[in-house]
């Protein structure tokens, strides 16, 4: 039931939702106080009430069977594939669509490739590992790897038969929303209005957030002598990305640059400590001498650490033959 339940509200509010067209519970949580003061007569108190008799009927109080909470938590748990099932396997079945998903790694094992890769599979339908949604795509550093695109894109979906059959005449690069972005105040601009306004009022949902690098922005706005303010920036930015994520049941991947220091032999990601505690898992891309990249879950709650190995073909990431 989605739908709130009006006799559990006064007649004045009653009246104000059906005037306002707003009886989805759904709806109601997602709106920030703002909106909802704008299409009715609502105080901030009323507001709050509204909300509390919205969630109590999505999220009744009480102990629930397990099938119950399964159905009640399976957007919340969706994967995106990325059509590699070596890679797959390790992740569980993708990158997951909560919390913020960090890639990191030395320059040229294939960082951006995996986003690229990502950006399609998040096209899929459902049943085939996709959200059946668009991506956005914020650069910070390069312009936007068209070329690499397009080499790409006769070849997906790249996995199942049955996948491309249902896709035949769908357009991935249509559904990929690119964005660039050279400091923290575009940045702050496109998470907090551009990307929640487009998130709002576009008809397509959006499935994926990349940004590539998050380093980038961090790393060339402050001096040694602003670390506070720089760790603030990004604990803004981190939960911001935490809320997008949450709200709209989105995966978020952020690409890190690495800096000179090693751990247990991995290279350490850039950014500290202020960012590291804002990720929720941690992957780390690296090469051998013979070419072949290796993915290693370093750190994930559902996780246990693991590594696989792939190659890049021109059809995008592939598993080691």
């Amino acid at each position: 039931m989605d739908n709130i339940d009006l006799s559990l509200l006064d007649k004045r509010l009653q009246c104000e939702l059906e005037k306002a067209g707003l009886l989805s519970c759904r709806k109601i949580i997602e709106m920030d106080n703002t909106e909802f003061q704008r299409i009715g007569n609502f105080s901030i108190k009323d507001i709050e009430h509204i909300k509390t008799v919205a969630a109590n009927i999505l999220l009744p109080n009480g102990f629930r069977t397990a099938k119950e909470a399964e159905e009640i938590f399976i957007e919340k748990w969706r994967k995106v594939t990325l059509d590699c099932k070596p890679i797959d396997e390790i992740l569980g079945g993708g990158i997951p669509v909560r919390g913020i998903t960090e890639l990191f790694g030395e320059s040229g094992v294939g960082k951006t490739q995996i986003c690229l890769q990502l950006s399609m599979t998040v096209q899929y339908p459902l049943e085939f590992g996709g959200l059946n949604a668009s991506a956005v795509y914020i650069c910070t550093e390069d312009r936007f790897p068209t070329v690499r695109l397009q080499q790409m894109l006769p070849y997906f979906p790249v996995g199942s038969p049955l996948c491309r059959n249902k896709m035949e005449n769908h357009n991935f690069a249509d559904n990929i929303l690119i964005d660039h972005i050279a400091d923290l105040e575009g940045l702050h601009n496109c998470l907090f209005k551009r990307l929640p306004a487009l998130i709002a009022n576009s008809d397509t949902r959006i499935g994926l957030v990349v940004i590539d690098s998050i380093a980038a922005i961090f790393r060339s706005e402050y001096t040694l002598n602003e670390l506070i303010n720089r760790a603030n920036d990004m604990r803004t930015i981190g939960m911001q990305l935490h809320t997008l994520a949450d709200k709209y049941n989105m995966a978020v991947v952020c690409v890190n640059q690495v800096t000179d220091a090693c751990d247990n032999g991995i290279t350490v990601p850039a950014l500290g400590l202020a960012w590291a505690n804002l990720v929720t898992t941690k992957l780390y891309a690296s090469m051998d001498q013979n070419k072949i990249r290796i993915l290693q879950i370093i750190h994930a709650p559902h996780l246990a650490p693991a590594s696989a190995n792939f190659i890049i073909v021109e059809s995008g990431i592939s598993a080691v033959t």
